[in-house]
This record gives structure tokens, sequence and C-alpha cells, in this order.
């Protein structure tokens, strides 16, 4: 990709993020929101408690949260014992994630920086959390940055969205766009997601959301973790509606 064109990509999620910043609401986090994400079960039926499930036992370790946002996952992770570093392309984010840990009495390192070129040294942090990050960005790019900084035997926690049924995209692209999305970003192909784990050990992937899980929680809320669990039923004990899933979650080691 041309220097020219990956700075494009770059403003775009900047303004993108910009947008994000405005409409956020900062509410003290309810402590069974953080409670949730401590120690949850290999079953769950949720892709962001799993996605904290792969990560194992973090204490004492350097856990970078790549793409932190608005910094909701650094204090879970902070609370599991880990030493958290927080990158994100938006100042507004890092701004919203200072004044979350402030308000929470806690402490991580923030830094507003591209994933493509993070600054950090190389083989410098034990873990990355990198949630609904990839898709936003040149893969290639930031996996070799991942790679650069991950020290050999560290793993990285992915979760992103992913379209691999070519009819669903179909549908799904009949219907409206939602308006905080840039024109680069899109959920993950079958062949994208490979690009992003090829130099990994792959470990643990498993797959979220049929399609149905957004639609029963819009109409009947109160039928959400209802949905959210027949979903999960559907994918543990029917291999082929993983291609319907709109989202991963997996581990990737670093073992060369």
């Amino acid at each position: 990709m041309t220097d020219s064109r990956l700075s494009e990509r770059n403003q775009a999620e900047i303004e993108r993020s910009a947008t994000e910043a405005m409409k956020s609401v900062l509410k003290p986090p309810e402590r069974a929101q953080i409670d949730r994400y401590l120690n949850p079960p290999a079953d769950t039926p949720y892709g962001l408690e799993y996605s904290f499930h792969l990560l194992g036992d973090v204490r004492g370790k350097t856990v970078l949260d790549l793409g932190c946002g608005e910094g909701e996952n650094i204090i879970p992770l902070l609370e599991r014992g880990a030493h958290v570093i927080g990158i994100d392309i938006s100042l507004d984010l890092i701004a919203i994630t200072q004044k979350r840990l402030s308000d929470a009495n806690l402490e991580a390192s923030l830094m507003v920086g591209s994933a493509y070129e993070t600054g950090l040294p190389d083989e410098f942090v034990d873990a990355i959390f990198c949630m609904a990050l990839i898709h936003h960005l040149d893969i290639k790019l930031v996996r070799d940055e991942m790679w650069r900084i991950l020290r050999k035997g560290g793993i990285i926690t992915l979760k992103e969205p992913v379209r691999f049924s070519k009819g669903y995209a179909w549908v799904r692209s009949l219907l409206p766009a939602r308006e905080d999305v840039s024109e680069f970003e899109h959920p993950l192909t079958r062949e994208e997601l490979a690009i992003m784990t090829q130099p990994f050990s792959v470990q643990g992937t498993r797959y979220f959301r049929l399609p149905f899980v957004p639609l029963v929680s819009r109409v009947l809320p109160s039928k959400s973790d209802a949905a959210w669990r027949a979903s999960n039923m559907i994918l543990q004990h029917w291999a082929a509606a993983e291609r319907y899933a709109t989202g991963v979650a997996t581990k990737l080691q670093k073992v060369a």
C-alpha cells in the first residue's frame, strides 16, 4: 500500500473515532460488567468473554490493548494483574480512556499511535489484546508490527467481525450501512483472516453470533441472552453453521 493511501486510511479512522468520541457518555463501570471478564468460562456464548478466557494468566505480564478505543477493556486487564499499555490512533479516545482510568483510580501507559508503527521496542510485550481492530486496517502491515513487538512464546487474543458466506454478504449489502463505518472497514473474509493468522500458531478458534442474534436483540431485547445461547449451541454442534457466523475469536502464538 502506498504511503498516501495508508495516510488516507489513517485519517479516515481518526475521523471515525472522533465521531465515536463525541457520542460517548462516560459512566462508572458496573461491577458485574468487570467481573464477567475476570474468569469467564471456555464455553461462554459471548465473543468478548471468550477473548478474555483465551488470555489465560496475565499476572505480572505486559499486555498491549491495541486499538484500545474508549478503554473499557483496560480495567479488567488491570484487575487481572497485567501491566497494561493502551494504544489508539485517536487522541479523543485516549482522552476518554485516561478519564475512565482516573475515575477508577487505576493506571496504565496510554499512547496515541498507529497500529502500523507502535513505537514499542522489538519483542517488548507478552500479549496483545486486539478487539475488532484488524478489519479497519491493512492486515499484513499491522500483522507484521504485532509480530515484531511480541515476545517469543507471546500471544495475541484476536476478536473480529467476519463474513464468510457470499450469499449472506449479498443480502447484507442490500441493507443500509451504519453511519459510523469508514469506506475502508469491512468484516474479514476467510482469506483475510488467514493472512492475519498465517505466521502464528492458531489455537482455540471459535465463531460467534449467527445473523438472527442482532435481529432478536433489537426486536425482543428481553430474549437477547437466549438468542446468544441458541446461536452458541448451533455453532458448537453444527460445523457448517460457521460460514454464517458474524464474529470470530482466536489465540495466536508466536512460536518461531
